[in-house]
């Protein structure tokens, strides 16, 4: 008994010793699980194209070939408009129409920053389609549109399964980040 009274205190030191690494190691854990997801929050709310999804033909590409197709959408505008603008990515090739007039057009890859455009001349009151052609030469790729527009506000309209191709929802890739094209960017000025 004597010799229990002796080593008790030992081992009740060196179980609290180790009782308070762990505390310590599984509070820092905690704390940094908390950051990183507070983090990728703060990054997807920062997104330059908000809840946008990235949209294409289809998913069905067993064999390499090249397509080419619209993708369109309609918008109501109700209000004098002040101020709107565009930001797209269209991997590999794109041209962005609006009530069939170029807005713009362009080729992108991944890391490449959006492209921007100012619509705000070209919406008046009433109903104006918005179509995206894009091409890819082996089959694959990505479309991601996001449209500010005044009294809408941003991201009034973007890119989802809204979006027609040939008469049927788009295919929807998913929101960003994605592989390969992550969180597109705005060039920087």
């Amino acid at each position: 008994m004597r010799a229990f009274l002796i080593i008790l205190p030992a081992v009740v030191d060196f179980v609290k010793r180790r009782s308070l690494f762990w505390l310590l190691l599984i509070a820092a854990s905690a704390a940094g699980a908390v950051r990183a997801v507070d983090l990728a929050w703060r990054r997807l709310e920062s997104s330059e194209t908000g809840r946008a999804k990235w949209i294409w033909l289809t998913d069905d590409v067993k064999t390499p070939h090249a397509v080419r197709f619209a993708a369109t959408r309609s918008i109501a505008i109700e209000e004098t408009v002040t101020d709107a603008r565009i930001r797209i990515f269209g991997d590999p090739e794109y041209r962005v129409l609006l009530d069939g007039r170029v807005v713009g057009a362009g080729r992108q890859s991944p890391g490449d920053p959006l492209d921007v455009y100012d619509v705000s001349d070209r919406l008046g009151r009433g109903v104006h389609v918005l179509s995206i052609e894009a091409a890819s030469p082996t089959g694959i790729g990505g479309i991601l549109f996001a449209m500010d527009v005044s009294g809408h506000g941003r991201n009034a309209v973007v890119s989802d399964a809204s979006w027609s191709i040939d008469g049927r929802p788009a295919f929807v890739w998913g929101e960003p980040p994605m592989y390969p094209w992550g969180f597109p960017r705005l060039a920087r000025p």
